[in-house]
């Protein structure tokens, strides 16, 4: 078997070793559960032992995949190392770029910019991988990200697009209805849910307004904002969002304004792989978002 295992082999094996279900491995390697399933039983039969035991709560790797693991992702890392130098034979921008970003953004962002990205670069697709989480670029992940926090380590190149506080906004009904506001709690919200409350406008929100009605919560900005459109409530926004959403500033009285503490800072950083920075398509879909932010 030695001579005939292969990266392509070891790649499903390194995902679902990864992820622990053939689910998640099949969400990272763009597949089915099935096919998924049917690669690592087809590479057990070669190699004639167990790879993973099957549990209700997903895979267990055995001693042998545990060995081959460290193998396997040498082999990852040599395979991207490998297209890198290929791609830096480009000459002309053309080919995929993959993004990744907050769901948020992509869908309000870069989705609706994608159309010049194409009218300046027509040979240039593009591929959004909307993720809370942050991809691997040193894996090949995704070719370029947006991110809240700049890497604070990796062979990665970084520039900060915006950075500005976030705000309330609502949407022009609500706001006819309401006026300015006397208090924070004569509002509705909408915020995070538990799993991102971390996140500092939720927190402001819970330590300035902890009485306040939470008419929403939820685990991705799209239905937030959505709701916001609708007129359920306020939502924390930063300008430009709050401008591309449509939605108007919460207006407040001088007295309620002026008493309270500042708003949390939002960040929004570009980042990629060194060894891509200069590829031509990667390098125009960069140079565009720059502009295009700032």
């Amino acid at each position: 078997m030695a001579g005939k295992l292969r990266w392509d082999d070891l790649h499903y094996l390194l995902e679902a070793h990864r992820q622990g279900s053939l689910l998640g491995a099949a969400k990272a390697l763009g597949t089915h559960p099935s096919t998924v399933g049917r690669r690592i039983e087809a590479l057990e039969e070669e190699l004639g032992a167990a790879l993973f035991d099957r549990t209700t709560t997903g895979l267990a790797p055995t001693a042998l995949a545990d060995a081959l693991r460290p193998v396997a992702e040498t082999m990852e890392q040599q395979a991207a190392d490998a297209l890198r130098l290929l791609e830096q034979r480009e000459t002309e921008p053309e080919g995929l770029v993959r993004i990744t970003a907050p769901p948020g953004v992509a869908t309000y962002f870069l989705a609706p910019f994608v159309a010049e990205i194409r009218a300046r670069h027509p040979r240039i697709t593009v591929e959004l991988r909307p993720s809370i989480g942050y991809a691997d670029l040193t894996r090949r992940e995704a070719d370029l990200a947006l991110r809240s926090m700049a890497p604070a380590a990796g062979d990665l190149v970084t520039v900060r697009l915006l950075e500005e506080p976030a705000t309330p906004y609502v949407s022009a009904a609500l706001d006819q209805r309401l006026g300015r506001i006397r208090a924070l709690e004569d509002v509705a919200w909408m915020t995070w849910d538990e799993s991102l409350a971390h996140l500092p406008d939720a927190v402001w929100l819970r330590t300035h307004a902890p009485e306040a009605p939470i008419a929403l919560r939820c685990g991705t900005f799209e239905p937030l904002a959505e709701a916001a459109r609708a007129g359920l409530g306020a939502i924390f926004v930063g300008d430009r969002f709050g401008h591309q959403l449509g939605l108007v500033p919460l207006r407040m009285t001088k007295k309620l304004a002026a008493g309270l503490a500042p708003y949390p800072k939002g960040a929004l950083h570009l980042v990629g792989h060194r060894a891509l920075r200069d590829v031509p398509r990667v390098a125009a879909v960069w140079q565009l978002l720059v502009e295009r932010f700032r």
